[in-house]
């Protein structure tokens, strides 16, 4: 179906068993429509009275109505749980491209528990009625609507009745035919926020995004490397478009009343999360898209990189350099240098020449108490030997002729092709699972799953993957290959480093911002990206401090933005040029180390959260409209962000030296600062004075963080496992809590007036006091 067709009445109903999972399957009849010759307002072949058309305009033109051509659409209403509702909306001649759901592989279940539903219908519409959900669907004209039945709130409804002066309609419910759209009203006071990594502002009203997976080249190009057909309503609802075409999201910017959202392929498929406050959203959202793993408690620690470290022994060095300075550091990570072919190509054939023997380099960095990270891409050049093989094999993306595709959208070095490895194909995905396992053998931590981004639009698949939907979910595939692959080979918690991502990539954890500017815009957009993807794929997620490449790195925005990455759910520095602290002097390594330690301070706080997020299905770094979402003026602020519940961090975006005037929004109740004790009381605007060495780093009252004592010397994670804990109590905290230790297992403690006490031997925990109690307070 080439056309657009505008779904215009329902004429047949039939509902489903619960077993099915209740609601029902609708057929629907659509007319051919087109635009407008203004380009503003559709037309079809109905008479102008059919139409609603305002035929009594004095100087209403004519008007080049299409053909009155029908087709049928068939709507499906299925509940995937008592807070989740499925309307898939599809061409009745056309096959579905995910008819249980699960076969883009973005859920990983349809349906997370049995729902009961009702169907009742009258002459004018049909509704049915499941869980907290009510569906409502218009006859003639059709419409849709959802209300949440706890909360008493219309969720969504779409946007048919608006219409420009003529009648003519600019924002029909449904259309369908090459893309599929999807109109929605916005309600006067509705935000939207989400849609994947986007480095523009956090409530998306007004833009326009174009979701598809793109080699962004930077944080300020209007592109994404990890974009996600998902978003949060303040009207209370998140949805997903379960597909992996391109997506455009249209809020509110070409018609300012209006959610549009067009999937370019001729089926709809939405799951809506009934969601009052984000956090519930969230946890049932990844009730069917799947939660992450915990990686391994040094992934908490500090890592360094650079593109490029050259040899073993330059390595050898900078961990011998850390350990002189007494800076903290878990993770050095390698970027190309380690292959022979090494321009856009992964083969796994270590350079010998330039890093010797891989397992005693390895073991020569575990001595300084340094995990090596290895990166990679799926990308083969043809100057590898490992070229022919996979050509030979049939593990190469093939493009429509049947000849190995191309890769697309990077820019290619040396004018060779590169071919993409086809991980829909179980053999070709084994033989690159297999590939990493000497490298796990010889102690590789961690693989840094870069790009992913370059799949052709008219890629060929072995599974049969629909061209259109091939592109974005490539690195979904790609990142979930890598993370199985460490999984299965070593039996711990995956962890990957990836750039690329589609909706579903939060459950293989970490993914980073790609590559930023150095520029104080650079590290804004950096933040303002976090939090989008923490609004749409709540996982584990890290950047580079200082920025990748761009103009020349003062030391002074390496400190701003050593001191955001500090407090950040996952901590790296890297870039073209270096990103070690002492490359920009004495008084940047004093100021870089002392906040790279309070984050060693911090590791049991980070590794309480990091357990409750995964657990229920929450990002670690939060925007405040996440922990805020009564609060109207926290939902726009995307220049802060808590980190868990209790930590509310205030990055200072600045390169002058100088001490900087601080503008920040305090929400509701009384707050510490973490570092000056100095007291705040909530909602307000406060303002400070802040030197280079500090930002506001806030902890909410009733707070119990547990922290650590650090030793003037200390090199790295493994060397905290059995230290003792303090919790540091803030204003009225709960007598009793249930933490978790750096094994994971469940101890309580009981905080008794000034003293704090657990039910388990082993555990050394003592308890200081900093914000006043009640009974304190005069």
């Amino acid at each position: 179906m080439t056309e657009q067709y505008m779904l215009r009445e329902i004429e047949e109903v039939a509902a489903h068993r619960e077993s099915d999972g209740g609601g029902l399957t609708a057929r629907v009849r659509a007319v051919l429509c087109r635009l407008g010759d203004t380009g503003f307002g559709y037309l079809t072949g109905e008479s102008l009275q059919e139409q609603g058309i305002e035929t009594t305009m004095p100087n209403l033109p004519d008007l080049p109505m299409p053909p009155l051509r029908t087709a049928d659409v068939t709507v499906e209403v299925r509940w995937a749980g008592p807070e989740a509702v499925r309307v898939s909306i599809t061409p009745a001649n056309a096959r579905r491209s995910a008819p249980e759901g699960t076969e883009h592989g973005i859920l990983v279940t349809p349906r997370y528990a049995e729902v009961s539903t009702t169907v009742e219908q009258n002459e004018h519409q049909i509704v049915a009625t499941g869980g907290r959900l009510r569906v409502t669907l218009g006859r003639r004209p059709f419409s849709l609507t959802v209300e949440d039945t706890a909360t008493d709130a219309t969720l969504l409804t779409t946007a048919g009745r608006l219409r420009q002066v003529a009648g003519l309609p600019i924002a029909p419910a449904v259309t369908v035919g090459e893309t599929a759209a999807l109109n929605l009203e916005l309600g006067p006071d509705e935000d939207i926020l989400g849609f994947g990594e986007q480095f523009g502002r956090l409530v998306k009203n007004g833009q326009r995004l174009r979701l598809r997976v793109e080699d962004a080249l930077g944080t300020g190009t209007g592109l994404a490397y990890k974009p996600a057909p998902v978003w949060y309503s303040t009207a209370g609802y998140l949805a997903l478009v379960n597909t992996g075409a391109t997506v455009t999201a249209d809020v509110g910017h070409s018609r300012n009343g209006v959610l549009g959202i067009e999937a370019e392929c001729g089926e709809l498929d939405l799951y809506l999360v009934a969601g009052p406050e984000p956090k519930t959203a969230l946890s049932t959202y990844t009730l069917l898209t799947g939660r992450g793993p915990i990686p391994p408690v040094w992934a908490f620690g500090y890592w360094l990189g650079r593109c490029r470290y050259h040899s073993a022994a330059e390595m050898e060095e900078v961990g011998r350099t850390l350990r002189r300075h007494d800076v903290p550091c878990d993770v050095l990570h390698l970027d190309p240098d380690w292959l022979i072919v090494d321009r856009l190509n992964c083969d796994f054939i270590w350079n010998t020449d330039r890093f010797g023997d891989r397992k005693e380099f390895v073991a020569a960095l575990e001595r300084l108490g340094i995990r090596l990270s290895v990166w990679e891409l799926p990308y083969l050049d043809p100057a590898s030997p490992r070229y022919a093989e996979a050509a030979e094999r049939g593990y190469l993306v093939t493009n429509a002729a049947g000849d190995i595709a191309t890769l697309t959208g990077t820019p290619v070095p040396d004018g060779r092709p590169r071919a993409l490895v086809d991980f829909t194909s179980p053999e070709a995905r084994q033989w690159w699972q297999d590939m990493h396992g000497p490298f796990l053998d010889d102690g590789v931590a961690v693989f840094k799953t870069d790009f992913g981004e370059g799949m052709p639009d008219d890629a060929r698949l072995t599974d049969g993957t629909p061209p259109e939907h091939a592109h974005n979910l490539y690195p979904l595939r790609y990142n979930g290959t890598v993370s199985d692959a460490v999984a299965e080979h070593t039996g711990r918690a995956p962890l990957v480093w990836g750039r690329s991502g589609w909706a579903g990539s939060h459950r293989y954890p970490a993914q980073w911002g790609g590559d930023a500017e150095s520029t104080v815009s650079g590290m804004r957009a950096t933040l303002r990206g976090g939090l989008s993807h923490a609004m749409s794929m709540p996982g584990l997620w890290g950047h580079d401090i200082g920025g990748f490449f761009g103009p020349e790195l003062t030391p002074e925005l390496y400190v701003r933005w050593t001191q955001f990455g500090a407090l950040s759910p996952l901590m790296r520095a890297h870039g073209l040029r270096p990103r070690e602290p002492w490359a920009f002097g004495e008084r940047t390594l004093e100021i870089a180390r002392d906040w790279i330690r309070l984050r060693y301070s911090l590791l049991p706080y980070l590794w309480q959260t990091a357990h409750a997020s995964a657990r229920q299905g929450w990002p670690m770094m939060r925007p405040l409209a996440m922990e805020f979402p009564d609060d109207e003026l926290a939902a726009a602020r995307d220049d802060a962000f808590l980190l868990g519940s209790d930590l509310l961090v205030m990055p200072v975006f600045n390169d002058t030296g100088e001490p900087v005037r601080r503008r920040f929004y305090v929400p509701e109740g009384g707050w510490t600062d973490l570092l000056s004790n100095a007291r705040y009381q909530g909602p307000g605007m406060q303002e400070e004075t802040v030197p280079l060495d500090r930002i506001p780093v806030l902890v909410r009252d009733g707070a119990l963080l547990p922290r650590l004592e650090l030793s003037e010397h200390l090199r790295h994670t493994d060397e905290l496992l059995d230290s003792p804990w303090m919790l540091h109590a803030y204003g009225d905290t709960p007598h009793s809590a249930t933490l978790l230790d750096f094994r994971s297992h469940p101890f309580s403690v009981t905080v008794d007036g000034d003293e704090a006490s657990t039910d388990n031997p082993a555990a050394k925990i003592g308890l200081v006091r900093h914000a006043p109690r009640k009974e304190d307070r005069r």
